[in-house]
């Protein structure tokens, strides 16, 4: 078992000054490739949005499956909305526990599993409806999901909890693994873990957190274990800073290329992505640049290439989102980490960025990135800005102006994005406004 990070965590937090941020900000990025301010905006793309639906409350996940032309949009206000991926239409909507956190899809066995905070749901795909639910682990899921298609198999991470008897101690947490086609609980890998990322090809789970217990020290810890038999491969530790304990807030695995990536930071403008081997656990040192540890990583596997989108942290910044009222996009080789771009989304004079999303569109060999801005006056309403990129070169091909607005205000995640292969749809949620907007890839 890890490190118990539970002191690190509860640490308090404490605002550092503006300035600093920034100067720290600036040598971080220093090493990479400057950022190339990206293309103005064109007008609203029209053709390319096809429809925009309304889903259940506070949308904060969504999965494709393409054999069974569905799409499953998860509500954390505890929903699970059920779309034809080819018209977008709304097919059924399900209750499930409130805090609904994360959907997978295994197009093999034509099921999807959802988490809420106590139990894991079987879903048939192409009807929607429930299969099963089960309680898995002492706490529930914590939201860490991953699925291992080729060999049939879903990754839950739970949380501990406290014993029943008080003289007791804790239950710790786990991995929960599932048999796709049955739901059914194939073993149990008893690690505290909160995010985890599988490498199907190594047959290893990524786990990353923060082991800083030391006061003063805050290290980024990611453990590799065996996804069979639950040995810890080994621990990496991929950062040590002298202040603020290091969280992570998102990981992605390539297993072509047999590398993972961590975005992690302290939340106060120190912030880097992590790479390490998959199949060793060796970490490979910090790779491109990132803003801040909110933002997501995306992943072509086909041309092994990574986008990391970050926007700074909003405790650092002091206002919500706005540091450098941007977000920054690093497109990187997987293979040896070698930064190809650094781009900024453009913004405009007392604007502020949402959280930024995006995904992977390996058939098309590209990377979509939605960033939101927005202002303070009431008269501006917010405005959603779809950068377009080249997957192989990392090159901007254009930037466009969605016209209707997506994401959320004041929320420590982006829109949840996914792309059909088959039907060239890329659905985007907002939970501005409780919707997914439905595009056409041929337009963009």
């Amino acid at each position: 078992m890890r490190p118990d990070a539970s002191v690190a965590r509860s640490r308090p937090r404490s605002p550092v000054p503006v300035a600093g941020v920034a100067l720290v900000l600036g040598a971080m990025l220093a090493g990479a490739r400057q950022p190339v301010a990206a293309r103005t905006p064109t007008p609203p793309t029209t053709a390319a949005l096809l429809r925009t639906v309304g889903v259940g409350r506070d949308p904060v996940a969504l999965a494709v499956d393409g054999q069974a032309g569905r799409v499953f949009v998860v509500g954390a206000a505890g929903s699970v909305t059920t779309l034809d991926a080819t018209t977008g239409g709304v097919m059924r909507t399900i209750a499930v526990g409130r805090g609904a956190q994360a959907v997978v899809v295994d197009e093999a066995t034509g099921r999807a599993f959802v988490t809420d905070p106590g139990r894991v749901f079987v879903l048939d795909a192409r009807t929607g409806t429930v299969l099963r639910a089960l309680s898995v682990g002492g706490g529930g899921p914590t939201g860490g999901l991953a699925v291992d298609a080729p060999h049939g198999e879903v990754f839950v991470a739970t949380r501990g909890a406290a014993a029943r008897n008080p003289v007791a101690p804790p239950q710790p947490g786990s991995v929960v693994v599932l048999d796709t086609a049955t739901g059914r609980t194939r073993r149990t890998i008893h690690t505290d873990a909160d995010l985890l990322a599988v490498d199907g090809v190594a047959r290893r789970i990524i786990l990353p957190y923060s082991c800083g217990d030391t006061p003063g020290v805050a290290d980024m810890c990611v453990d590799t274990l065996d996804a069979v038999t639950g040995r810890r491969i080994k621990t990496a530790d991929l950062s040590s800073q002298q202040g603020y304990e290091q969280q992570p807030s998102a990981v992605a695995v390539d297993g072509r290329a047999g590398r993972a990536f961590v975005l992690y930071g302290d939340g106060r403008g120190v912030s880097a992505v992590g790479m390490l081997a998959t199949r060793t656990g060796v970490g490979q040192g910090t790779v491109g640049g990132a803003a801040g540890t909110l933002g997501t990583i995306a992943i072509d596997e086909r041309v092994g290439r990574v986008a990391i989108v970050t926007v700074p942290d909003s405790y650092a910044a002091g206002s919500a989102y706005g540091l450098l009222r941007t977000a920054f996009v690093s497109v990187l080789d997987t293979r040896t980490g070698r930064d190809l771009t650094n781009t900024t989304v453009p913004t405009a004079p007392q604007a502020y960025v949402f959280v930024p999303g995006a995904v992977a569109d390996q058939r098309r060999g590209r990377f979509y990135v939605v960033a939101t801005l927005y202002t303070t006056a009431a008269a501006i309403l917010p405005r959603s800005i779809l950068d377009v990129f080249a997957a192989s070169s990392g090159r901007l091909l254009r930037t466009l102006t969605l016209p209707t607005a997506v994401g959320q205000p004041n929320a420590s995640v982006g829109p949840a994005m996914a792309v059909d292969g088959r039907t060239g749809r890329l659905f985007i949620t907002s939970g501005g406004n409780n919707t997914v907007s439905v595009l056409d890839t041929a337009h963009l």
